[in-house]
């Protein structure tokens, strides 16, 4: 690689290999966004670093039909770091007005020249001087297909819009995936096991970091404005925890279930990195039970367990058991031994997209019935587990039915001794269950809708 340019910050150059990284490798923008090779990044260098990193890959749609148009080629056809610099200096242009338009140009084309494309940074300059000169105008008015149209509005692949609009119709499925392309808001919980709520409010304060009670989800509060930084003392030391309203809600639902004033034994299924673990121990730790409860918390993967074992320690969750097993096989614990088993099975991820844009372009159709073959798998191993009275929750973040209601529909008809209990159990923890409950089973949040992670999730009681 030949020396740095001149004009070159190191802002984009970091958002250059990120956004590299994610076509390449499969990584993740977050978990590379994160990385302590940014923690030397000024303030300002690290917010545009996450805000073209980010916005490129919600809006690479839309920009990509850009370079297609100007190129007369399809994207596939072109060098991927050419195709990187036109990504970055297209969002640019079109999304942020603070950088001036030769800046994003210049920079984008020495970007190409950077990374040994200099035979293309002529192209890069051509299509974002061409696409500068039509911002004004309606480069959708020429669209045939309405489902076309909308994919490159809202910057969704076609499958996914077609999907949305057949049951949502046009402008439901608009809203949800505009929805999808917004910044997500902070949610969190208190963690008054490390230190009292009105210590922890006092930090807040001194971080100028505003927040209300969410409307989702009991005893969760969303950030109005100010950040929670990874680094923000009550973060680190667990005083708080940052956890999607949806995540929490599951939780505390399943934690609430329990009889009270009596021990409980919970198996928690693909449970890293223990969100959802650590607040269902939390919850059950104010049980008046002469004895503690008792949680087994598993995961295919020994990274994520070690993961999970250190946000226990963090937050001080107590009488956690964490075991590596793969739940498609059978489980090496007595059957129906469980008062509780809570299935967070692995989905699309399609209910995340404000936090992980990049999933909309690396999942395909096909993949959605190939995971539900394995949630079903899960579940009824999941289901051997749970005691006569005890309750089993599903639950995935994912938009699709195939995923969700199917899933349930599919598994009570080969268990009949199962009820969905999930209308009462929102009514017994005070939450109206009108707005969430789905057609046929379980109940669902939207990002749209209620700000918060797309959510699909299923109470069910097992008969005595």
């Amino acid at each position: 690689m030949s020396a740095k340019l001149p004009l070159l910050s190191q802002a984009r150059v970091g958002a250059f290999e990120v956004l590299q990284r994610v076509a390449t490798q499969n990584s993740y923008a977050g978990n590379l966004l994160a990385a302590p090779r940014f923690d030397k990044y000024s303030t300002e260098d690290r917010a545009l670093l996450q805000e073209l990193v980010l916005g490129v890959l919600r809006w690479q749609g839309k920009l990509d039909f850009l370079i297609e148009r100007h190129t007369r080629r399809e994207i596939d056809k072109l060098d991927l770091e050419l195709v990187i610099a036109m990504r970055l200096g297209l969002y640019q242009l079109l999304y942020l007005d603070r950088i001036p338009a030769f800046a994003a140009v210049n920079e984008s084309v020495n970007l190409a020249k950077e990374y040994g494309k200099e035979k293309g940074a002529p192209l890069v300059n051509a299509v974002l001087r061409g696409a500068q000169r039509e911002l004004q105008f309606n480069i959708l008015a020429g669209s045939k297909s309405p489902v076309q149209k909308l994919s490159v509005e809202t910057s969704h692949p076609i499958w996914l819009v077609k999907r949305w609009m057949a049951r949502f119709g046009e402008d439901g499925a608009r809203q949800m995936a505009l929805a999808n392309n917004k910044v997500p808001h902070a949610a969190f919980r208190f963690n008054a096991k490390q230190k009292p709520v009105e210590e922890t409010v006092a930090e807040l304060e001194m971080l100028n970091v505003k927040y209300r009670p969410s409307t989702l989800t009991p005893e969760a509060f969303v950030v109005e404005s100010g950040s929670l930084s990874p680094k923000a003392r009550s973060v680190k030391n667990g005083w708080l925890y940052v956890q999607d309203e949806s995540s929490q809600l599951i939780a505390r639902l399943a934690a609430k279930m329990v009889a009270d004033n009596q021990p409980v034994k919970v198996l928690d299924i693909c449970s890293a990195p223990g969100s959802k673990t650590t607040l269902i121990a939390a919850e059950l730790a104010q049980s008046h039970s002469p004895q503690p409860s008792t949680i087994v918390a598993t995961d295919l993967h020994f990274h994520r367990l070690r993961t999970l074992n250190e946000l226990s320690k963090r937050l001080g969750a107590e009488n956690i058991t964490t075991v590596r097993l793969d739940a498609e096989k059978d489980m090496p614990f007595e059957p129906e031994s469980f008062d509780l088993v809570l299935l967070d099975a692995p989905c699309s991820g399609l209910g995340t997209l404000q936090r992980n844009p990049e999933i909309k372009w690396r999942v395909k159709e096909d993949k959605i019935i190939e995971l539900a073959e394995l949630q079903k798998k899960l579940l009824v191993n999941a289901a051997a587990q749970v005691a006569p009275g005890g309750l089993l929750v599903y639950s995935v973040c994912s938009t699709e039915p195939e995923e969700g209601e199917d899933i349930v529909a599919w598994f009570r008809r080969q268990h009949p001794e199962y009820r969905d209990m999930t209308r009462e159990r929102l009514t017994e923890v005070g939450i109206d269950p009108t707005p969430l409950l789905t057609a046929s089973f379980g109940a669902r949040t939207f990002t749209h809708k209620h700000g918060s992670e797309s959510f699909f999730f299923c109470v069910l009681w097992k008969r005595r």
